[in-house]
């Protein structure tokens, strides 16, 4: 990276910065207290499993990375970041590479390039209607002192519209220079004056802004850091963790089953929280017998099959976000103006509507990645290497939503949950329920190393929903989502 980035992340379970600088010697974590950590590279980045339990909007994923002495770390970052640093962790570093002269801007915040891009999409928007519009002349019709605008006429008085305009000099009868508007907003209409100070302001303002945090906020704010770090001293190397060993001898295990989460100093039986085996599972059944809602029964589609049509699954995995109620409504106060916003609708919606395809366009790329293995691996043997017996219990956050915490085969009632995968909706055997598991069982689960697991219960195999959740990735998050899991299949004391 000749360009320096600090990311924001978590390294083992501290809050700070990851400094990627070429004024540094090598990759540093900064934390917040000042501490200083450093991270060679030339390592190896083992596995990244997501850390958040609920569908958001932003997926966190923990990145465990084993640095050249053998020393395992874990790291939280944004999906893209961890993309990134990981396979950049694994490269080998270049001693013989000379360092530029004189060093590159660092790379704009987020809200900079946001504020750029607004500030674009306001000046593309003035420049079509300043193009392709219509420059003519219009007749006042009549006053709105009250919003500061003019009802004008144009073409023979054969089109009229409301425009903005200064009613303290304006009068009946007067003429005004207007735009009229290309299709798809013909009819609609734009004074020359107030709405070239309005495209000034509002493409001005983020402009200035973005260029702003770019070239001076984020280069200050970036060598502040840089000084920080020197000012720290010698960058201390991270402790190493206890389960190390087990890693090197098994660099092949599947995560479920390596011995460093149940040795580790985030070990979930020592925690006092109590969420085994047996209280999930008491949770599950006493919700599944008393909580309000839909049933849970056997999926329609039966032994044999998976919970839902491939088919189907496919589609709302690659198209199931909430970005589609944004562009939609966006779309359509655009071409219907029911708010009365006039021509200010194209540059608060359009933006909307931007943002929302942008979204559309991330979700649609990171899912589209989990739907072969995902695919091949529900078309795979069971009697194969790649299916490992587990013990899971399914809890329902929701109405329709259902969670499988899945936990090894060994450790009797007091064994600590492992995984979390939410499974796909699907319809039940009967009228009215939702297909689904039984509260506590055995399954036979298998990782598709994209990050989601196919869970195969009583012949049925379950399709996931999103990635699986590593509850040793982060187990303070973790730990508080199932806790919430659990106290709301469990009925309030005093309730009849």
């Amino acid at each position: 990276m000749g360009r320096a980035v600090h990311f924001r992340c978590r390294l083992d379970g501290r809050k700070g910065r990851l400094l990627a600088d070429p004024r540094l010697d090598g990759p540093v974590f900064l934390d917040r207290s000042g501490g200083v950590t450093a991270l060679p590279r030339g390592g190896e980045a083992l596995h990244a499993t997501v850390t958040t339990v609920r569908q958001a909007a932003f997926e966190k994923v923990g990145l465990r990375y084993r640095t050249p002495d053998g020393r395992v770390v874990r790291l939280s970052l944004g999906t893209h970041d961890a993309r990134t640093i990981g396979p950049w962790l694994g490269e080998q570093t270049n001693p013989s590479q000379a360092p530029a002269r004189r060093p590159l801007v660092p790379t704009a915040p987020l809200w900079a390039v946001l504020a750029l891009a607004a500030s674009l999409f306001v000046g593309l928007v003035a420049a079509d209607f300043a193009l392709l519009g219509k420059h003519t002349s219009a007749e006042v019709i009549r006053l709105d002192r009250a919003g500061d605008g003019c009802f004008v006429g144009w073409d023979g008085d054969a089109q009229y519209t409301t425009v903005d305009c200064d009613t303290i000099d304006v009068r009946p009868g007067d003429h005004i220079p207007i735009i009229a508007l290309p299709w798809p907003f013909l009819g609609e209409a734009m004074d020359t004056r107030t709405s070239l100070n309005a495209v000034a302001v509002l493409g001005g303002g983020p402009a200035l802004l973005g260029l702003g945090g770019a070239l001076i906020i984020s280069p200050l704010t970036c060598a502040r850091r840089v000084r920080r770090a020197r000012r720290a001293g010698p960058a201390i190397t991270p402790q190493a963790a206890a389960g190390d060993k087990e890693h090197e001898k098994s660099e092949d295990a599947w995560p479920a089953f390596e011995k460093e989460d149940e040795e580790s100093e985030d070990a979930w039986p020592a925690l006092e929280d109590d969420l085994n085996h047996a209280s999930l599972a008491a949770a599950a059944r006493h919700a599944d017998r008393h909580a309000p809602g839909p049933r849970v029964t056997s999926p329609r589609r039966g032994v044999g099959r998976t919970s839902v049509s491939p088919r189907r699954w496919v589609l709302n995995t690659v198209l199931g976000t909430g970005a589609w109620y944004f562009l939609v409504f966006s779309c359509a106060t655009v071409l219907d103006d029911h708010f009365n916003l006039g021509h200010r609708r194209f540059l608060v919606f359009g933006t909307v509507a931007i943002v929302s395809l942008a979204r559309l366009g991330w979700f649609i790329a990171d899912r589209s990645a989990l739907c072969g293995p995902v695919l091949r691996g529900a078309r795979s043997a069971a009697g194969d290497d790649t299916w490992r017996p587990m013990r899971y219990v399914r809890l329902r956050p929701g109405p329709g939503e259902l969670v499988l915490v899945l936990f090894r085969p060994d450790g009797g009632d007091v064994a600590a949950p492992v995984f979390l995968q939410r499974i796909s909706r699907s319809r039940g055997s009967e009228r009215r329920t939702i297909g689904g598991p039984a509260p506590v069982g055995d399954a036979l689960v298998h990782d598709t190393g994209v990050g989601p697991l196919i869970c195969e219960i009583d012949g049925v195999r379950y399709l996931p929903m999103g990635r699986a959740v590593e509850t040793a990735a982060d187990p303070a998050l973790t730990r508080a989502e199932l806790r919430g899991l659990a106290e709301s299949h469990i009925r309030p004391v005093g309730r009849r």
